[in-house]
């Protein structure tokens, strides 16, 4: 395997953990309060909670992609490209929410990191499934 190809491969499996945490620590970050949920418009609380399990799944589909791309396995593949377009319909949507809704423009730290969340979905989204179809057999 060419270092460049090595390299693609942390990058998938490193990016692929991260992923899991970083939704896992998200929502318990907000079911403990940590992260606390305001209506900044009528009905974001309701539009809000409305995510945790599809957060769920891309975040098991992610961890499962990243360990079994640890593995070698085949089975990786699945679960990598389901990750990334799961990540990907995350990011557009929450996109099109906040733009239609004016959210988008608030200057705010919530804000500020709810636009680098959208971000990554659709950066490591288009990268999981780039990589995952490439790693097929």
């Amino acid at each position: 395997m060419k270092r460049n190809e090595v390299n693609k491969k942390k990058l998938a499996i490193g990016l692929s953990f991260f992923t899991t945490f970083g939704i896992f620590a998200y929502w318990i970050s907000v079911f403990t309060g940590v992260f606390p949920v305001v209506d900044l418009i009528p009905g974001y609380v309701d539009w809000f909670m409305a995510f945790p399990l599809a957060d769920a799944w891309i975040g098991v589909t992610a961890f499962l992609g990243g360990y079994y791309l640890l593995q070698g396995r085949e089975s990786a593949v699945p679960f990598g490209i389901a990750a990334g377009s799961g990540l990907i319909f995350l990011g557009l949507y929450a996109f099109l929410y906040s733009f239609n809704t004016g959210l988008l423009f608030m200057q705010t730290m919530d804000e500020y990191i709810e636009i680098a969340i959208k971000v990554y979905c659709l950066v490591v989204g288009s990268f999981f499934i780039n990589y995952f179809w490439k790693a097929r057999k």
